[in-house]
């Protein structure tokens, strides 16, 4: 099966989010964990087929 969406989550402060495989990765916002307002660092967490 294809995959249809992809979860993403913050490698520093562990915030996730689920996407479409068409939408790409979140916008970078705001860290919480990390100074001065820098954006989240986005890596894939898991795959979902359905």
């Amino acid at each position: 099966m294809a995959t249809k969406r992809i979860e993403y989550m913050c490698s520093q402060c562990g915030k996730k989010e689920i996407r479409f495989v068409s939408m790409g990765k979140p916008q970078p916002g705001k860290c919480p964990r990390k100074g001065n307002g820098k954006p989240h660092s986005w890596t894939v967490n898991r795959k979902f087929d359905t």
